[in-house]
């Protein structure tokens, strides 16, 4: 064994085994090994050119615990030249602009009466032209603030401060007299991060002891990096797609999480003491990835919260259009690359018939396939239909065409009328029950101008932190004006159902708000009908009648 050293810090970075000392808090930073693989995002080059050109101010990282910041904070001053002590939990430094910086290094772990202490002598610094770069979890920074003041200000500097946090515009405020900028890391995208990160973890100087180890035959832990460079790839583009996939569904796990899990996903929660021949087929990456060991869950890789998120996905339960040559043909050489294709082998000898079998293939699919003609409709049968377009619009790689403009006619006919109508007639905007799937008749509001409708896409706010990984974001214009709620993918996901006459009886909160934001959003900036005029709508299944009902000098509804 010569690389234990290594090893036992992965499997420090996670909780598998609930006393790892490095998965939480900032001991990590102490490591030898974490300047090797910490991940240098943008948000790092943002804070150094604030601290460098703009005016003294009070510059607060905030977010929730695991979002990386102290980490940022690290980079940082470790690009400033400046040594990063982290017994140190206040010290004054000099900026390579020759302005002096407070750094707090953790405000969260004050004690109270410390932290209202320090938060009013940091606080006044830029008066005395001097920054402050303070690092905290956001309840314990919005508790203190509060306090700088007195009782009838209290609430206002509240309010004054949350709304910079969820604003995450980067500008310098005047906060009651202070000026501040805070950026919220909970809300800057984190996506990007995790294949950065396990670039890192596999590089070659890190494993270089290995290759001398007795046990490196059959070790899984090597195999397992071994197996991620040779599918480099691919490995990447699940991991990117997956994270987002996350993101998107409501699901922000935290740089911890990610951290923990693509560590465990190495070693499997094992040292080099405990390897033997026995795991190299049990603990392969893709299927400790997923909290399993062969071709049996894990309850105990539970303890890791991105592990149970992944598996609640259940991509292996979701069947491709590849699983005829999986699991009837069992052509795993035209499928996988050598070394899987020999594994797979291996391991089909005793477990093939047995109960988890396909799920195993499908994890080793998703994760190390060579095919490159079938990328796309993977991508549909592993995510949506609309995943592949989405990812290229998100990234900037396309812009939405009329094709996706009339994604969102459809589903509003369907929704409104419960057919799909023509493209270029107004859609009657309707009040109704069931998205108006169960009433025949139905009262007329408005209409939604469907030829003045247009799909678009904008720079989210994340350019402000990283300008060298744009995020792109949709937004429906309606007359020329965008909506102020945007079009996510799990709406994407549910206009394509709408469209192929499939409606989902168990649609999720988030995505239920969404919608019904947009269609909120919709009715004010829709047609008006005539005051004057009641209009009705009979959905009929031959054709819809549209009626016209007025009140007459004498009180009678007359038809017009």
């Amino acid at each position: 064994m010569n690389n234990e050293k290594y090893i036992s810090y992965l499997n420090s970075l996670h909780n598998y085994n609930a006393q790892n000392s490095n998965a939480y808090g900032e001991k990590n930073v102490n490591s030898e090994f974490f300047p090797k693989i910490a991940v240098k995002v943008g948000l790092c080059n943002f804070i150094e050119k604030y601290l460098k050109e703009k005016e003294p101010h009070v510059l607060i990282l905030t977010g929730h615990a695991g979002d990386g910041k102290t980490s940022i904070m690290y980079q940082v001053l470790k690009d400033f030249g400046i040594d990063f002590n982290v017994s140190e939990k206040i010290s004054d430094i000099t900026l390579p602009n020759g302005k002096v910086c407070r750094c707090i290094k953790d405000y969260s772990e004050l004690n109270d009466e410390e932290k209202l202490r320090i938060l009013q002598v940091s606080i006044d610094f830029p008066k005395e032209d001097k920054f402050v770069f303070m690092v905290s979890n956001t309840g314990p920074l919005i508790n203190t603030f509060s306090k700088l003041f007195e009782e009838k200000d209290k609430e206002n500097a509240i309010i004054d401060l949350v709304e910079a946090i969820d604003d995450n515009s980067g500008e310098i405020r005047n906060i009651h007299g202070y000026k501040i900028c805070v950026v919220n890391v909970a809300a800057v995208d984190n996506t990007s991060f995790a294949v950065s990160l396990l670039n890192n973890l596999v590089k070659d100087d890190l494993w270089e002891k290995c290759k001398n180890c007795d046990k490196c035959s059959y070790c899984h832990i090597y195999q397992n990096r071994n197996l991620i460079l040779q599918n480099r790839q691919r490995v990447n583009e699940f991991l990117k797609h997956h994270y987002i996939w996350l993101v998107e569904h409501g699901i922000r796990l935290t740089v911890r999480s990610i951290t923990e899990q693509l560590s465990y996903m190495l070693t499997g929660g094992l040292n080099c003491e405990q390897v033997c021949s026995l795991y190299k087929v049990k603990m392969l990456f893709f299927n400790l990835f997923f909290g399993y060991i062969g071709l049996k869950y894990n309850e105990r890789a539970n303890s890791i919260q991105a592990i149970r998120e992944s598996k609640k996905c259940a991509y292996d339960k979701k069947r491709l259009r590849v699983d005829e040559l999986l699991f009837v043909k069992c052509n795993y050489s035209e499928l996988f690359g050598k070394e899987i294709s020999e594994i797979i082998v291996e391991a089909s000898k005793n477990d093939i018939f047995i109960s988890g079998w396909q799920e195993f293939l499908r994890r080793a699919y998703i994760f190390t396939n060579i095919q490159t003609s079938s990328f796309e409709t993977d991508c549909e049968d592993i995510f949506s239909k609309q995943f592949k377009r989405f990812i290229d619009i998100r990234d900037g790689k396309v812009s939405p065409s009329k094709i996706d403009t009339n994604l969102i006619i459809d589903a509003l006919s369907m929704m409104y009328l419960g057919k799909l109508g023509n493209n270029s007639e107004d859609i009657p905007l309707t009040l109704n029950k069931d998205n108006g799937l169960s009433q025949n008749v139905q009262l007329v509001t408005g209409y939604i101008p469907t030829r003045r409708l247009m799909l678009t896409s904008k720079v989210t706010k994340d350019e402000t932190f990283d300008d060298e990984n744009k995020r792109y974001e949709l937004i429906l214009m309606v007359n020329g004006k965008p909506l102020k709620s945007h079009i996510t993918l799990p709406m994407l996901n549910y206009f394509e159902d709408l469209r192929n006459g499939i409606i989902p009886t168990n649609i999720d909160p988030q995505l239920s708000h969404g919608v019904e934001t947009l269609k909120a959003q919709l009715s004010k900036n829709l047609d008006e009908s005539d005051n004057q005029t009641i209009e009705i709508i009979v959905l009929r299944n031959d054709e819809n009648k549209h009626y016209n009902l007025v009140l007459s000098d004498d009180n009678e509804i007359e038809l017009v």
